[in-house]
């Protein structure tokens, strides 16, 4: 593939005295740089301390000249679904599709 991919781990540390240096969570991330220019982020990330826990999953996308084309998010919360967005970004715009229990969808 003519596609570069950059992947990592990044360490969630807490800085409060009584857990100082412990590990929260971690997020592993993916950068594919395409030969259009394009690139893509996806990362999963996961907090696990203090509860409740948090689950984040996103997909974003900048143009060959570093501007965001679109995005998705997911968040859960104490391993219950928070909601989930889409966006879409344009010169002079952007719109969003959103769900959530506790919001409904909107747009």
């Amino acid at each position: 593939m003519l596609h570069r991919t950059v992947r990592g781990t990044i360490r969630y540390t807490s800085r409060k005295p009584e857990m100082l240096g412990r590990a929260r969570g971690v997020e592993h991330f993916t950068f594919t740089h395409h030969t259009d220019g394009k690139t893509t982020l996806r990362a999963h990330c996961c907090i696990e301390e203090p509860d409740p826990t948090v689950m984040r999953d996103i997909v974003y996308s900048l143009d060959e000249h570093g501007k965001p084309m679109d995005c998705h998010v997911r968040l859960t919360v104490g391993d219950k679904f928070m909601g989930s967005g889409w966006f879409r970004f344009g010169p002079d715009f952007v719109e969003c599709e959103s769900y959530g229990p506790s919001i409904g969808r909107l747009s």
